[in-house]
């Protein structure tokens, strides 16, 4: 749906909040093939990594973990939210809004999310990939309906396992005003293909092959555009364009041609929640997120893959773009290896332990119980497998 723009010019200083940064095709092309994908990680230890990063969400997270629940009262339900995932709104008493993805785990239903999120952002975050970071938290949810995702059924005080996810990175780097335009794997992919042969297309494409099959791992086959974020890292230079007002959208800074006002752009995955499991076409939560059985259940690597070394990965059917069973190369299968041979087998732990999944009974019942040791052992055989694994060079 086409939605009517008001403008109006504005002076904005560098340090101002701004939401995107309007580009051409070519400046945006130029922006993808240069983005940041990867940084070196920190050294985290394994008591870092069940801790996560305290600081993106106040003070929150000293409550969650811990045994204290945070307490909120309901306010909106997850279907006016937009998305097809259960969520909802809730306020704190201290007047704060929490938008949470939620577990009942008494009637063991609920958004699986709530636990492959975690997962997902504390493995790219000590890999070195760029995350937005997520916490668990136990919830207490006053006034909550019996079906907080449609609002029905009688009011009570609920307990839940929930997740929170940080701010999403500003500003976004956009062609047009809708601020979802993200970005798809192809197109990513193109824009390093574009970049001319020598030192900085060899890194790009080392570097995506390793986020690409960093996905095949994970599974994350729900790979809409929307899920993907093209965002500016550092401040932008307000001199490259004029910033202005967009109803409904917030101050964007529109680039004269030939400027670029982002010096270092980058790339994110905003939305890992349908991981862990076995991705399909219709990417169906109870298969596709946090169940162990599908996810130890898929080989890392095609078989008998005679046309090249290609991941094992169905993309959703929303996910036009989504690059399924990516080509990967040599140099990408190494750079991902040798992350994850930096974490031992404590750090996987803390990974699943603040993924709390134990709180998941197996969907499968004659398979042992999902403990968090059966997880750290399925993550170590695919390591294993990528180890195993020999692939071609980069084109």
């Amino acid at each position: 749906m086409t939605i009517g723009l008001v403008i109006s010019s504005v002076a904005v200083g560098v340090g101002d909040s701004l939401v995107a940064i309007r580009t051409t095709s070519l400046g945006r092309q130029r922006y993808l093939a240069q983005a940041i994908m990867w940084r070196t990680p920190p050294d985290l230890s394994p008591a870092d990594l069940l801790k996560g990063l305290p600081d993106s969400f106040g003070e929150i997270p000293a409550q969650g973990l811990t045994d204290e629940a945070v307490r909120c009262t309901f306010t909106q339900a997850g279907a006016t939210l937009g998305g097809a995932s259960p969520k909802f709104l809730c306020r704190t008493i201290g007047g704060r809004s929490l938008r949470v993805k939620y577990w009942d785990s008494e009637l063991r239903s609920g958004n699986r999310e709530a636990f492959a999120a975690i997962a997902a952002s504390r493995l790219m975050w000590a890999l070195g990939f760029n995350a937005i970071p997520a916490v668990s938290i136990e919830l207490q949810c006053e006034d909550c309906p019996e079906n907080p995702e449609n609002g029905t059924g009688r009011r009570q005080s609920k307990r839940y396992a929930a997740m929170l996810q940080a701010p999403w990175p500003t500003p976004s780097i956009l062609t047009g005003d809708n601020l979802d335009q993200g970005w798809t794997w192809q197109e990513l992919d193109d824009a390093i293909r574009s970049l001319p042969i020598g030192p900085d297309r060899s890194r790009q494409r080392t570097r995506f092959d390793a986020l690409a099959l960093l996905g095949v791992f994970m599974q994350h086959g729900d790979r809409k555009a929307e899920q993907q974020r093209l965002y500016c890292a550092e401040p932008f230079d307000a001199a490259a364009g004029e910033i202005r007002t967009v109803a409904n959208r917030g101050s964007m800074l529109f680039e004269r041609p030939g400027t670029a006002a982002c010096p270092s752009p980058a790339v994110t995955i905003l939305d890992a929640g349908l991981t862990f499991g076995g991705a399909g076409r219709t990417s169906r939560g109870e298969t596709a997120t946090m169940n162990l059985g599908k996810w130890q259940d898929k080989p890392v690597f095609r078989t008998n893959d005679g046309a090249g070394c290609h991941g094992n990965l169905i993309d959703s059917l929303k996910a036009h773009g989504g690059e399924p069973n990516p080509l990967i190369s040599e140099e990408g299968r190494r750079f991902l290896l040798d992350q994850f041979h930096r974490l031992t087998t404590d750090h996987i732990r803390a990974v699943f332990s603040a993924a709390r999944v134990d709180r998941l009974e197996p969907r499968d019942r004659s398979r042992a119980a999902a403990t968090v040791d059966a997880w750290v052992g399925a993550f170590e055989n695919k390591v294993r497998q990528i180890d195993a694994q020999r692939c071609r060079a980069a084109e």
